[in-house]
């Protein structure tokens, strides 16, 4: 390698193995997500430069196994097949190796430069055992780095007379700074080597089919283009696991006419030992009948059939992985039962579910009031006099005083179409949102902890039972929380989220759903609106949201999949991570870059919609109540009246198509256009309560009901085409959420006229 040579790195992994963590370490912010072309998997790349190298670190799809099942078990066998890294690196979870191993064998049969990152090694030991890292690396033939990624620490060495037989094993062994380093210094050294200088051939002994593993490899062996390009013994394994990805490998690398009679001469090859295989087998069980009824390849190809090639690979590499973790792990004592004590009460089919509901409703209550409740952050009001004030006090005080003190400093512009369009259109229009933002860093601070902690998993686990009597799918929890299950979220990342289900009914029957969860973007509102009318039962009305929103989301899951999208549910496969203490230091770039996405949309989206806004309110320049957004809004109004709506409303809710946060800054901006932002006294009005002051709670609670469940947002809808495929499904999400919103809006306040 030369000192300019641009270096690829893979991270492959296994899910929650701490990749993302190894990952965010290495290329620090310099980080891209973007798609693989053809396929709706997530690609996040990063870089960093070790010397005058740049190192480009590319995090692929976490998977546990290198078979062509999902789309992200082929991207990640593409990118290592294809691509060609220079070096591989695989991070497992030293607290399951041996689950973990199955992808390393893989890998290593692969012949791919690999480095093994033996992550979570606290973990491992606070369940009573070591993992002597130095025997593994003899016996894996590759590098491998004990770390603690979490806090960048390594494990050392115990170099004490006690730690000589496996007998008398040390206490936790210390731990110094820099496990990490010591992984970026085994990329920087296993780039600089040759092909020559690479690990020798590994391979695991399959016994029984190792002579049908080297007839199909020498029927490979003459054909140069597939040795040049990839392993035949790797090969030969995957044509016997009847992977079909291989035969396309075959297919497509083979320049010469002759390809069809290699995979033919493969394909007897195996029956002919299938074949064998049964007679002996029906010779032993009835010797007195002739086995006339031979197995045909398709037979022996169903997973889990007896004696089936795959069947004895899975086994074998089990087998292995149990014979590694013996020779390799040491008990030093007991393991702690902490966590299974812990699963009794939280994963609990009915305790989980009081667990989870009064964890959820702690946490919210606990963002509300660091948001907008306690009065801890030191601040100067207009006067210029120190007080104590809320976080979001303090945003509404820098866009409804501070930022207009400035401009008329500054600027000091007459009365006119600019002035309008400067503090009415964008001050206090983007100003009014942005008021909320600290609701939505305090939300996704202590769910990015809740997800840390581990706690997550065990929600999905407990619901899983509830939705399965609607229809629905345990791994469907995800893409919801995702899209605001629990407040605070969006439904644009929680679409494409769904892409890692399966199952094409329960991918799309998710997909359908997402809308009505609470989004980020849906909060400004529902903050609006509960600070003006149900200050006093905050806790409660935000539960109440949750509840009736999950409530709509499964009952139209259970019609959809009764009448439209048929089927039954797969079984849930999930693994509970061990529970941790979250890392401060993630929580809050979690809850930063999510902020800073908040952010960005209000600086791009929301503000060209505020404009947009502006100007249908303010031209013709006759008055608020004759302009075109009033003659928009009123051709909706003979309908929209019944759920309590006028003109206005109609305004608001337009522009929310476009973003949801949109509805309070269109409400604040034809309040100031209106003239009624100003109070008798000549002082502003705090810009969360004037655009509702003339409502009532019935109207506040219908227009809730309503924002909560009507069209999505535009982003939302192009995505729901993009991932499904056909615009029938983003026309029937439109439909049926606006059919669902305006109906459950229009009960409640024509019941509420009644009581």
């Amino acid at each position: 390698m030369h000192e300019h040579d641009e270096i690829l790195v893979a991270l492959v992994g296994q899910p929650n193995s701490g990749k993302s963590t190894v990952f965010n370490y290495l290329t620090g912010l310099h980080q891209t997500v973007a798609n693989y072309p053809g396929v709706t998997v997530t690609k996040k790349s990063g870089h960093y430069h070790e010397g005058k190298r740049r190192i480009e670190v590319v995090d692929l799809p976490g998977t546990y196994s290198l078979t062509s099942y999902s789309q992200e078990e082929r991207v990640t066998r593409n990118f290592l097949l294809l691509e060609r890294p220079e070096v591989v690196v695989l991070v497992i979870d030293a607290a399951n190796l041996r689950r973990h191993l199955y992808l390393a064998f893989q890998l290593r049969e692969m012949q791919v430069p690999l480095i093994v990152c033996l992550n979570m090694m606290d973990i491992a030991q606070r369940r009573g055992f070591q993992i002597d890292a130095t025997k593994l690396e003899a016996i894996l033939g590759v590098p491998v780095v004990p770390t603690v990624a979490r806090y960048n620490q390594k494990q050392r060495t115990c170099c004490c007379e006690n730690c000589a037989t496996p007998e008398g094993v040390c206490p936790p062994l210390m731990r110094t700074e820099g496990g990490l380093e010591v992984l970026r210094q085994q990329i920087n050294i296993v780039s600089q080597k040759h092909a020559h200088e690479l690990p020798a051939d590994w391979q695991i002994d399959y016994g029984e089919i190792e002579p049908l593993l080297a007839d199909i490899t020498d029927v490979l062996a003459p054909k140069t283009p597939l040795v040049q390009d990839f392993p035949t013994r790797w090969l030969a394994i995957k044509l016997l696991e009847n992977d079909r990805e291989a035969r396309r490998i075959i297919q497509h690398h083979l320049h010469e006419p002759g390809w069809e009679e290699l995979l033919h001469t493969c394909q007897q090859i195996i029956e002919r030992y299938v074949n064998n295989e049964s007679r002996e087998r029906n010779e032993v069980e009835r010797p007195d009948q002739p086995a006339n009824n031979p197995v045909t390849p398709a037979v022996a190809f169903v997973p889990g059939f007896h004696d089936s090639p795959q069947k004895i690979i899975a086994a074998k590499r089990n087998d292995y992985a149990e014979h590694i973790e013996q020779e390799v792990m040491y008990r030093f004592s007991r393991p702690r039962r902490r966590s299974d004590r812990t699963d009794k009460i939280l994963c609990h089919p009915i305790g989980g579910l009081a667990c989870v509901a009064a964890i959820l409703f702690l946490t919210f209550s606990l963002a509300f009031n660091l948001a907008d409740g306690w009065r801890w952050f030191p601040w100067f009001n207009a006067t210029g006099t120190f007080e104590w004030q809320t976080p979001l006090g303090v945003v509404d005080s820098i866009f409804s005083v501070w930022i207009p003190y400035l401009l008329d400093t500054c600027l000091a512009l007459p009365d006119g179409d600019l002035h309008s369009l400067l503090y009415k259109g964008i001050v206090a229009g983007v100003g009014s949102v942005m008021t909320i933002l600290p609701i939505i860093f305090f939300i996704f601070l202590f769910v990015s902890a809740l997800e840390q902690s581990g706690y997550m998993a065990r929600v999905v686990v407990v619901l899983d039972r509830l939705m399965r009597l609607f229809g629905l799918h345990g791994h469907s929890i995800v893409p919801m929380i995702l899209a605001g299950g629990i407040v605070g979220g969006c439904a644009v990342p929680a679409v494409m989220a769904a892409r890692t289900m399966r199952e094409h009914r329960e991918r799309l029957l998710t997909i359908m759903i997402l809308p009505l969860m609470n989004c980020g973007a849906k909060v400004p509102v529902y903050a609006l609106l509960i600070s003006a009318f149900f200050l006093a039962y905050k806790e409660l009305m935000l539960a109440a949201i949750i509840l009736i929103s999950w409530t709509c989301a499964l009952g139209t899951a259970l019609l959809l999949g009764k009448w439209f999208i048929k089927g039954t549910p797969s079984p849930l496969l999930i693994e509970l991570p061990t529970y941790q203490m979250p890392v401060l230091r993630d929580v809050f770039r979690t809850a930063g870059l999510q902020s800073w996405w908040f952010i960005k949309r209000a600086g791009t989206i929301i503000l060209l919609a505020n404009v947009l806004l502006w100007a249908l309110m303010y031209y013709p320049k006759t008055g608020l109540e004759t302009s075109y957004a009033a003659k928009l809004g009123r051709i909706f109004e003979p309908v929209s009246k019944y759920a309590g709506f006028d003109w206005r409303d109609n305004v608001a809710l337009i522009g929310g198509i476009a973003a949801k946060e949109v509805i309070v800054s269109s409400m604040t901006t034809m309040q100031q256009r209106d003239g009624r932002q100003q109070t008798a006294d000549g002082s502003r009005e705090p810009a969360t309560v004037s655009p509702v002051a003339d409502k009532t709670p019935l109207k506040a609670f219908a227009m809730l009901l309503f924002v909560m469940l009507y069209c999505p947002c535009l982003a939302t809808c192009v995505v729901i085409w993009r991932e499904t495929g056909h615009i029938k499904y983003m026309l029937a999400a439109i439909l049926y959420t606006n059919v669902l919103a305006f109906g459950l809006a229009a009960a409640v306040y024509q019941l509420g006229n009644m009581l």
